[in-house]
């Protein structure tokens, strides 16, 4: 695996930094405006009786271990040296990392995974990618009906022509599992939305800004599930801690490559390059936690859809972001700061301007 070079740029760090200052998340504003049970269909995951999990590749397992049954992993009684479950006691807690949050579980991961299908199902979203063996898991878009607005004809006629409205937005969570012990999960989650836009050609979807604050109230919701609570009741908001600065600046490496420079250790980079990989459109296929690797593959964002026709004309295919293209995002340890930078799939240098669109927006969410 050829894996982007670090070297002597590394020095140069401290002199490239530059503050941003992240603000709270207000999650009291989300917390009773959370509605997806409305949509038209979610059905519990259909498997064959005796169907196994896919194999993956073992480079970037994320949950060890063999061939479970995907019947046993939905009923939640997958065998592994004995029934796995969740405990009902199982300790979790709320975690967070700058404006990153994630839910630490007392328990393995293979008691978990059947549990977050559960927890979805009670949302009202479905899941459309699921991939036990690398624990990624990806939900349908789905629309939050809590926020159409309620005026006046709504609040007069109820629910007789709710299929009349919209909401003009679609809503879309990724989580990852990680396993630091063998009876220890972390859960990590990644929000995307889409947005209708009405223009001169008609109506489309464009992606628009992840939601942070969605995020810490599906965990909180999440938390509460876990814990035998129910999932759709409003929870109490988060408390607020006031946030550091973080220092991130872009920088020019060895050869003219870019790289990303955050201050914090590289776990702690690590944590929330993953979460923000997801808010900006990019889907983690796999995961090398110790050489702080991760394969993504690119699904699109807002940049994207604002792009016009002539600035698409004089920029080549090669300078750009591919949907469905794969890349490695690699984080390395600088003492008490972290550079990311970015690969093909198979970790060779990208051309500087493909590499710069991404760690721009990986940047941008640092500093919210």
């Amino acid at each position: 695996m050829n894996m982007l070079p670090l070297s002597r740029p590394v020095m140069l760090i401290g002199s490239v930094l530059m503050l941003s200052a992240c603000s709270g998340l207000n999650i009291d504003a989300v917390s009773d405006r959370v509605d997806y049970k409305n949509n038209k269909s979610v059905n519990a995951l259909e498997v064959p009786p005796d169907l196994n999990a896919p194999d993956y590749d073992p480079t970037y397992a994320t949950i060890p271990g063999g061939a479970v049954s995907a019947a046993a992993l939905a009923r939640g009684d997958a065998q592994q040296g004995g029934a796995v479950v969740l405990p009902t006691n199982a300790a979790i807690q709320l975690m967070r990392e700058g404006n990153v949050r994630w839910l630490q579980v007392n328990a393995p991961a293979e008691a978990v995974w059947p549990k977050l299908h559960e927890f979805w199902r009670a949302m009202g979203v479905g899941v459309k990618r699921d991939e036990p063996r690398v624990g990624i898991m990806e939900t349908d878009w789905a629309e939050n009906k809590a926020e159409i607005p309620l005026d006046f004809i709504r609040k007069t006629i109820g629910k007789a022509f709710e299929g009349m409205y919209d909401a003009g937005s679609r809503d879309r969570f990724k989580i990852r599992l990680e396993r630091p012990a063998a009876q220890a999960t972390n859960i990590y989650l990644s929000h995307e939305r889409a947005e209708e836009s009405v223009s001169g050609t008609g109506v489309k979807w464009q992606y628009a800004p992840a939601r942070p604050e969605l995020e810490a109230e599906m965990l909180n919701r999440l938390m509460v599930f876990l814990q035998g609570g129910d999932a759709t009741a409003a929870t109490a908001p988060v408390a607020e801690s006031k946030l550091t600065a973080v220092p991130v600046a872009l920088t020019q490496l060895e050869g003219g490559q870019p790289g990303l420079v955050v201050g914090g250790a590289a776990n702690d980079v690590w944590i929330r390059t993953g979460v923000m990989l997801g808010r900006i459109g990019m889907s983690i296929e796999g995961q090398q936690r110790a050489n702080g690797v991760y394969l993504a593959s690119y699904d699109g964002d807002n940049k994207d859809s604002k792009q016009g026709f002539l600035s698409r004309l004089l920029k080549s295919d090669k300078d750009m972001l591919k949907v469905g293209g794969k890349y490695q995002v690699q984080i390395s340890d600088a003492g008490n700061r972290s550079l990311i930078t970015v690969g093909d799939a198979d970790g060779s240098p990208l051309k500087p301007a493909v590499a710069t669109q991404l760690l721009e927006r990986l940047k941008s969410e640092f500093e919210r």
